[in-house]
C-alpha cells in the first residue's frame, strides 16, 4: 500500500524502542479541550518570538503568495501534538487539514497534514511547529510503550511522568504522556503536595513534615510522602500520608517492602520510582504497586521525525529517509 494513502498508518503492529504497540488505547476524545486557549496562544506567541524577534530577511526571499506544503511523518511512533501545530499556523493565519487523527500510529513515510497559507508565514512556522511536533510525539511514543510494557506484565496500575519537564514546555510534555496512555501525574507544585527527603530534613522528621503538610494540604489535596527505607513508609503512613514514594528501590526491595506497607496500611497507595526504564519496566510491577512514575519519559524519549514540504503540484513528493 503506497505511503500516501494513509491506510499504512493504521497497521495493527507498531514496534517502538523494542516495545510492540499492539493494544493501547491511545488517545481519549476531546483530550485537546484539556488545553486553555488562553495558555495555548501565549505559549505560541511566545515560541515564535523566541524564532523570530526581529526581521525576517528570509520573507524577501519566498515571498507572500498563496502555498501549501505537506507534512510527512519519518519515523515510528504515535502521533500527539495536533492542537499546538494548529494554534502555531493560525496565529498565522495558514490553515492545516490533518489526514490522521490524534494518538495514530505513525509507520514510516506518511502524509500526516496539509497546511495552506502565505508562503512567508508557512515558513515562518515550520521549525516552531515541528519542534512541538516532534517533541510531543516522542513523549506519547515513549508514554505508549511504557504502558504497553505494564500491560504485558499483566499490571493494572498507573503508569505515570513526573515533574521532570523542559521548562516552558511543560504543557505540550504533560499533554503528549496522556496522548500515548499515562498518566501526567501533577502538573505543578499545587497539584499534589509531596514531601520530599529535603522537606524532611528541614522539618526535622517524617512525622513533623507529614503533620504540617497535613495542615497545609486541608481537605483539597492528598498528600505524598518520599521515603527510602520501610521505616520510612511506615512513619509517613502512620502520620497520614495519602500514598508513599518508594523511591530508587531495587525490584528486589521493593516488592517486600510494598508488601509489608500494604498489609499494615491497606488504603495507603504505593508509587515507585527512580531508574525505571521501558527495559526493566516489568521487574517494577506488583500488586502491591499502584502507581509507576518514569522521569525518561519526558526527560528521555527520542523527538520523532517529521518534516514540512512546500509543493507546487497536485501531488506531493514522498521524502526520502536517511
Amino acid at each position: 500500500m503506497d505511503a500516501e494513502d494513509g491506510v499504512s498508518l493504521l497497521l495493527p503492529r507498531l514496534e517502538y524502542n523494542g516495545v510492540i504497540l499492539a493494544h493501547c488505547n491511545l488517545c481519549l476524545p476531546g483530550l485537546a479541550l484539556l488545553l486553555p486557549p488562553v495558555t495555548l496562544a501565549a505559549l505560541v506567541d511566545s515560541w515564535l518570538r523566541e524564532d523570530c524577534p526581529g526581521l525576517n530577511y528570509a520573507a524577501l526571499v519566498s515571498g507572500a503568495g498563496p502555498s501549501q506544503a505537506a507534512l510527512w511523518a519519518k519515523s515510528p511512533g504515535v502521533l500527539a501534538g495536533q492542537p499546538f501545530f494548529d494554534a502555531i499556523f493560525t496565529q498565522l493565519n495558514c490553515q492545516v487539514s490533518w489526514f490522521l487523527p490524534e494518538g495514530s500510529k505513525l509507520v514510516p513515510v506518511a502524509r500526516v497534514a496539509e497546511v495552506r497559507g502565505p508562503a512567508h508565514c508557512l515558513l515562518l512556522g515550520e521549525r516552531v511547529a515541528l519542534n512541538t511536533l516532534a517533541r510531543c510525539s516522542g513523549i506519547a511514543s515513549a508514554a505508549a510503550a511504557a504502558v504497553e510494557a505494564a500491560r504485558g506484565a499483566g499490571w493494572t496500575g498507573h503508569v505515570a511522568g513526573t515533574r521532570k519537564t523542559t521548562p516552558g514546555f511543560r504543557l505540550v510534555e504533560k499533554y503528549g504522556l496522556l496522548v500515548g496512555g499515562a498518566a501526567s501525574h501533577r502538573y505543578d507544585l499545587g497539584g499534589l503536595v509531596m514531601v520530599k527527603d529535603n522537606h524532611v530534613v528541614a522539618a526535622g522528621g517524617v512525622e513533623k513534615a507529614v503533620r504540617a503538610a497535613r495542615q497545609a494540604a486541608d481537605f483539597t489535596l492528598k498528600v505524598e510522602v518520599e521515603c527510602s527505607s520501610l521505616q520510612e513508609a511506615v512513619q509517613a503512613a502512620e502520620a497520614g500520608a495519602d500514598l508513599v514514594l518508594l523511591d530508587n528501590f531495587k525490584p528486589e526491595e521493593l516488592h517486600p517492602t510494598a508488601t509489608v506497607l500494604k498489609a499494615q496500611f491497606p488504603s495507603v497507595a504505593v508509587e515507585a520510582s527512580g531508574g525505571i526504564t521501558l527495559d526493566n519496566l516489568p521487574q517494577f510491577c506488583g500488586p502491591h504497586i499502584d502507581v509507576i512514575s518514569m522521569g525518561m519519559l519526558t526527560q528521555a524519549a527520542p523527538a520523532l521525525d517529521f518534516s514540512l514540504k512546500l509543493f507546487a503540484k497536485e501531488v506531493a513528493p514522498v521524502p526520502k529517509i536517511h
